[in-house]
């Protein structure tokens, strides 16, 4: 019999309570129709104003499931349609006010759990977790989604 659970079921139900703790973040500051999967997609918007298909390569999904999504988001104000400068035949993606309130809402909300982290455990348990977790990925192979602010989607 285990008496501890195994870390994948410690890493998910941490991943789990992050999200639900950044999704009630974000539908408190005005955003209640907020889903967990929009916040993927908010910061790879966030991060380089993408195409719809360059979009689908950052969340690993197909082309039709980002542009359902970035349809959806569109529809609900989180993102805006516009030409790209350089290619006017081409359409990026960007934030709208209501989508960067998210965002910085939801970095807050980052910050704060955290801080409540460092506050529990303290600074050098925290600073171990960080590295661990950071060799963790790069060996997985994932450490540009990190580098890059963002992180490939789980849909």
């Amino acid at each position: 019999m285990i008496d501890e659970p195994d870390l994948a079921v410690i890493l998910v139900a941490a991943n789990r309570c992050l999200s639900d703790r950044l999704v009630s973040a974000v539908r408190k500051a005005g955003a209640p129709d907020m889903r967990p999967a929009f916040g993927f997609v908010v910061r790879a918007v966030d991060a380089e104003e993408p195409t719809v298909g360059r979009l689908a390569e950052l969340l690993g999904v197909s082309r039709q499931a980002a542009s359902k999504l970035a349809d959806e988001m569109v529809r609900r104000g989180y993102l805006l349609r516009g030409a790209d400068p350089a290619d006017r035949r081409r359409t990026r993606l960007r934030l709208s006010a209501k989508g960067r309130r998210v965002r910085e809402r939801a970095a807050d909300e980052s910050s704060a759990i955290e801080s409540e982290l460092r506050a529990a455990a303290g600074d050098r348990a925290v600073d171990g977790m960080r590295t661990a977790l950071m060799a963790f990925i790069e060996r997985e192979g994932a450490l540009d989604e990190v580098r890059a602010l963002r992180a490939r989607a789980v849909l």
